[in-house]
């Protein structure tokens, strides 16, 4: 008889390798719970809220964009494009100002800011500037006059060797746009190194620039400017325009969406068509070098639509070290799975369902959200979708308790719950990859907040909630006997948050039951 402890469960989902080679801290799947310092998985505070009282923002066109936007004099606003307006949102209040009625209804809105002024792109209508007094206005100096080019609007922007970056013109799709230094406001080339200029990526690969990002080389003490394309990726360097210089660094990898690539430290993560993937300068050397991030995840990444991937986007949660890529799943059009990476906890993976988001914003360490119908969200407050359940699961893999080619029965398992809220929970276990509803067992724990509880009515052998800093220990025994065990934890109450710490299983080898 040996009893194994499981209170490290922080190696997230793996689901690249087969059953029977999952550590023991890893699971199959882990859906709306998230990892915590101590090992645990939470569902507390894992829900949202409308914060405008579920109203759209206008008529129920989607929310095609958020950003933070801080002027120079150190004002912070909530920027949020819904059908044809601008908008600054109040999330304290819920309520907007319109600053703008005037844009194309349903166009994907990309921000920065330069020299405090707030640039916006959508690939259809002329970029627009607002300086959070002044009404919002055309941006000057576009379109550039370029000999032999007839430049469309711009989808995407950054900043870069200080000066405003455009792309994403969908009638020159590898044209990358750089404007006068220090000039927001300047794009036609002219002669000398501070003047504006433009240059053609591949034009004849049949591959359209998606993604501009900025990152720092720390061996060279410069910034690169990234330019992905749909599969392939280039680096522009240099300081000026007498400098500047393209070279590609990788002919496999490109991104999928101007908003699916966050910037970590000196690191790059995006959503490849491949998958979440990166690019670092880690190395002694200084080099750039590309790896996947997802290749625990693989299958996962498999069932995303990738005819859908260009409404994708990323937030990265810097209070919580972690990057929440949100994408459409099997054949949803909508992004409706999100993809969960915590750096800070082992570089582990899961993922959030139940929610639907057409835009999204990390502020003042706050997640906001908006949905396809106009309202704006608040993420990771409260224990409910707005009112309604909240389904989680974690799953184990097959364990197969140290000893693969002996039998085993199980003599207990005590599960440990902190006790947070009154919720049931429901707990499946399995014998040999036998995973079908004939072959299931089922107990229904339930968590009672109280030092003096007890658990009723669950009809379950030996099963008392005993109360140890806080948590309850709930012990019971599957029938049954197999070379390999599998645990599934799964819960649905709204406003019932619950806290797994861990489990212990005694084992005894040889013998059926």
């Amino acid at each position: 008889m040996e009893t194994f402890r499981f209170f490290e469960n922080t190696g997230g989902m793996n689901l690249r390798i087969n059953d029977v080679t999952l550590a023991s801290g890893e699971a199959e799947e882990i859906t709306n719970l998230h990892a915590t310092s101590r090992g645990s998985w939470s569902s507390n505070n894992a829900g949202y809220i409308h914060l405008n009282g579920g109203a759209p923002l206008n008529s129920g066109a989607s929310v095609t964009g958020l950003y933070e936007y801080v002027t120079l004099g150190g004002a912070s606003y909530l920027m949020a494009v819904a059908g044809d307006k601008l908008y600054t949102f109040e999330p304290s209040l819920g309520t907007t100002t319109e600053l703008s009625a005037s844009l194309t209804a349903g166009q994907r809105m990309d921000f920065v800011t330069f020299k405090g002024l707030l640039i916006a792109c959508n690939g259809v209508d002329s970029p627009q500037k607002w300086d959070g007094t002044n009404p919002v206005a055309a941006l000057g100096g576009w379109p550039p006059t370029i000999a032999g080019i007839t430049p469309g609007n711009p989808s995407i922007a950054e900043i870069f060797a200080n000066r405003l970056v455009f792309s994403g013109d969908s009638d020159n799709p590898s044209m990358v746009y750089l404007s006068e230094l220090e000039n927001a406001e300047n794009f036609t080339p002219g002669i000398g190194a501070s003047s504006a200029g433009a240059l053609q990526v591949s034009p004849g690969d049949g591959e359209r620039v998606t993604a501009l990002k900025t990152l720092f080389l720390p061996i060279n003490n410069e910034e690169v400017l990234v330019i992905f394309k749909e599969r392939s990726t280039y680096i522009l360097s240099g300081s000026d325009a007498d400098s500047f210089a393209l070279q590609k660094i990788s002919d496999e990898f490109g991104a999928v969406s101007p908003l699916s690539v966050i910037l970590v430290g000196n690191e790059l993560m995006f959503l490849s068509q491949e998958g979440i993937t990166s690019l670092s300068t880690a190395t002694a050397q200084g080099n750039i070098t590309t790896g996947f991030l997802s290749d625990q995840i693989r299958p996962q990444i498999a069932t995303l639509n990738r005819f859908q991937l260009s409404g994708s986007f990323a937030v990265h949660l810097r209070n919580r070290q972690e990057v929440w890529w949100f994408a459409p799943d099997g054949s949803a059009t909508q992004n409706q799975t999100v993809l969960v990476y915590n750096y800070g906890i082992n570089r582990c993976w899961s993922k959030r369902t139940g929610i639907t988001a057409a835009s999204g914003v990390s502020m003042n360490g706050n997640l906001y959200t908006g949905t396809y119908d106009g309202v704006i969200q608040q993420q990771l407050t409260g224990n409910s979708y707005n009112g309604q359940p909240i389904c989680w699961t974690y799953r184990t893999g097959f364990q197969d308790l140290s000893s693969p080619r002996l039998r085993k029965r199980i003599k207990d398992i005590e599960l440990f719950l902190k006790q947070i809220s009154n919720v049931n929970v429901t707990v499946n276990m399995y014998w040999d990859f036998r995973r079908g509803s004939s072959q299931r067992q089922s107990r229904v724990l339930k968590v009672v907040p109280d030092a003096s509880s007890s658990i009723y009515n669950t009809a379950i052998y030996g099963q008392d909630a005993y109360n140890v800093a806080g948590s309850s220990i709930f012990r019971f025994m599957p029938a049954g006997s197999g070379r390999y065990f599998q645990l599934e934890l799964t819960g649905q109450d709204a406003d019932k948050p619950v806290e797994i710490e861990g489990w212990t299983i005694t084992a005894r080898y040889g013998g059926y039951r």
